[in-house]
């Protein structure tokens, strides 16, 4: 994974409690896919962790990168 362990720390911080509702088998039954499902987490952080974290990120990474570090959160495919 290309992304640095002090990102990827901070997204774990930020996303594990979004991951933890439950709200995956919600995405299922209406026909989303595991992609959207981790985006739409990510987008659901405060604008205060995701505005600057994004412009330190986006200096070295990708969305490829970034769906890599979700899919490691979040345990989907």
């Amino acid at each position: 994974m290309k992304m640095q362990h002090k990102h990827f720390d901070a997204l774990v911080l930020q996303v594990a409690a979004s991951v933890i509702t439950g709200r995956y088998e919600e995405y299922k039954q209406a026909g989303l896919s595991d992609k959207r499902y981790r985006w739409d987490i990510l987008w659901s952080t405060p604008a205060s962790f995701r505005t600057p974290w994004f412009d330190e990120v986006y200096q070295y990474c990708n969305d490829d990168h970034i769906d890599t570090a979700l899919r490691k959160i979040t345990g989907t495919k």
